[in-house]
């Protein structure tokens, strides 16, 4: 991590973040998508940055008090060096600073390494959304960090 920065994404990311959305998600967001999030002013977006490679990024969203969690990406090169968990402390305070009361997530029931992470953040489960993902289809967990 000496050398990865968290950073607020911008538009000339959206083409790295497309393609990091495309090795790790079976339905990638598009890249019109992307942008569309960049302009909402509820959407908060973080990339991790080695030099001008984005290996990461976090998407988060604020409505009133609530905040949620969109999307986290790690390109698999990057993953075990604390990205992910950069990136979700850094969606945590952000969260935190503009007023949410807590920040909510879902994720695969298989996805233990990414299940381990949140709870070590201090998220808990809350529940479980049935058939949440295709491709293949399975569970979510709910997890959520109240503040």
């Amino acid at each position: 991590m000496e050398n990865v920065k968290i950073k607020s994404m911008n538009f000339f990311q959206i083409e790295s973040v497309f393609e990091l959305e495309k090795e790790c998600f079976a339905h990638p967001w598009s890249k019109d998508s992307l942008e569309e999030y960049l302009n909402n002013p509820s959407a908060y977006f973080f990339t991790a940055v080695e030099g001008d490679t984005v290996l990461g990024y976090i998407g988060t969203y604020i409505v009133a008090d609530e905040a949620y969690v969109t999307n986290v990406a790690v390109t698999e090169s990057a993953r075990g060096r604390g990205i992910g968990r950069a990136l979700v402390i850094e969606a945590l305070e952000n969260s935190k600073s503009n007023g949410a009361s807590f920040l909510s997530l879902e994720v695969r029931l298989s996805n233990n390494p990414a299940v381990s992470l949140y709870r070590s953040c201090g998220f808990e489960t809350d529940g479980i959304r049935p058939k949440f993902y295709r491709d293949p289809e399975e569970d979510a967990l709910i997890m959520t960090k109240r503040f």
